[in-house]
């Protein structure tokens, strides 16, 4: 008898911890970069810039505790971003890639001195290459327009 209450408890116990790797994983920094800085198709694009901006920088989780001071959102599918690692972009200098095609862009800048939320944003469009960081042939950070 203990030992079939011993198995239910084991039982139980694995039960419980079963989903607990999910929530403990950590987000890779290639999906980190997708999730700060691809925006394909672009949310909402009959917003104003200054609309845009504080309604991604809140919803992608830039604001929660600290307002991010800048963002740049790249309107390209995750293939033609991705790319830029690879045979879609120039090496540039040490871990750098520059795109070789022209992404519709979002630049959001923080309005004002405070970083506490809640969070205001200005926002301005452009079509031009970008240079990211790449790690492993994937962007793993956004350097600049160019």
């Amino acid at each position: 008898m203990a030992q079939s209450t011993t198995w239910s408890a084991l039982l139980l116990l694995l039960v419980l911890l079963g989903p607990l790797p999910a929530f403990t994983q950590r987000e890779s920094r290639h999906d980190k970069f997708l999730r700060q800085h691809v925006d394909f198709p672009k949310t909402n694009s009959e917003l104003d810039s200054r609309r845009y901006c504080n309604l991604m920088m809140q919803r992608r989780g830039m604001t929660a505790t600290i307002c991010k001071p800048s963002n740049t959102f790249i309107h390209g599918s995750h293939p033609d971003v991705d790319a830029i690692c690879s045979d879609g972009g120039t090496y540039y200098t040490e871990n750098y890639y520059d795109s070789s095609a022209y992404f519709p862009i979002t630049a959001c800048r923080i309005v004002g001195g405070s970083q506490s939320p809640p969070c205001n944003y200005r926002g301005r469009t452009n079509t031009q290459r970008v240079r990211v960081a790449c790690i492993n042939g994937e962007p793993v950070h956004f350097k600049a327009p160019l």
